[in-house]
């Protein structure tokens, strides 16, 4: 092969080294701007994740407090109810035996 041929291939070898440095710092700086862009988007979420996740659950306590409280209120006033009428203990007795001595 003659120098000029040697030259050349050297030359083109060394374009060839260049344009891959050139693509490795190209890929290196996209992986770098994924990666920010990755922990960007996972903060966000985390953080809408957690925020919808408290209301969620502040909801959930409010409605199981008020049925709670409802629940209290209608069991006092059954027990009220019940405290208020009057008992029959003649006709009661009378039933009873009816039932087990007929």
């Amino acid at each position: 092969m003659s120098e000029r041929e040697v030259n050349t291939i050297t030359h083109l070898l060394e374009v060839e080294q260049s344009a891959s440095a050139l693509t490795f710092q190209a890929q290196e700086k996209a992986d770098k701007k994924i990666a920010a862009a990755k922990l960007q988007a996972d903060s966000e979420f985390q953080s809408a994740y957690t925020k919808l996740v408290a209301d969620f659950e502040k909801s959930y306590n409010e409605k199981i407090s008020s049925l709670e409280e409802s629940k209290n209120q209608k069991l006092s006033e059954y027990k009220t109810k019940i405290m208020a009428s009057a008992q029959d203990k003649a006709a009661f007795n009378s039933y009873l035996d009816s039932v087990l001595f007929a």
